[in-house]
């Protein structure tokens, strides 16, 4: 029994971590202040658990391929604080950057969000992953600072990893 240890930790813990490792589980935030924007995007609404918004940005990039619209990247815009809303009540918009001046059909809406100074948390890490390791990293900033939380944040996916934009 003592032998077996070692092939379990080679066969069974070690690809897990190395699993982890690969998504970015074990990757660390930065925190800027910075400016950032301007951005026009087309979106869906979405009501709902946030880990569900990944559902509805791909309707959106299917819409816009339908519509010959050249979709960049991923945008979520989060309106409620998850740690004091109920899953069910949280507000966001699901979207993708177009460029400036391109006008989506319905059933998409269409916003634009200008240039701005904005807190910034910066991950390299699998989008399932990102927004705990983002989330966690401006929780900190913002209590280490006396700052609180400003809605809504914007998310942004790109170069394989997650930006989170805070007014402040």
């Amino acid at each position: 029994m003592k032998k077996n240890w070692i092939y379990f930790v080679l066969f069974f813990i070690g690809p897990i971590i190395i699993v982890f490792w690969m998504m970015g589980a074990f990757n660390s935030a930065t925190v800027e202040i910075t400016q950032r924007g301007p951005y026009h995007y087309a979106y869906l609404e979405h009501i709902g658990r946030y880990d569900k918004l990944i559902d509805k940005q791909n309707r959106v990039y299917q819409i816009l391929k339908e519509q010959n619209i050249t979709a960049h990247a991923p945008i979520s815009v989060l309106q409620n604080d998850p740690e004091i809303t109920p899953k069910k009540d949280l507000h966001s918009q699901a979207g993708y950057i177009l460029e400036s001046g391109a006008q989506a059909r319905e059933p998409l809406l269409m916003a634009d969000i200008p240039a701005r100074r904005v807190l910034v948390v910066n991950v390299k890490a699998n989008p399932v992953i990102a927004p705990s390791i983002a989330y966690k990293a401006l929780a900190e900033y913002l209590k280490s600072h006396q700052m609180k939380l400003v809605l809504p944040t914007v998310e942004i996916y790109q170069n394989k990893g997650l930006t989170v934009e805070m007014d402040i």
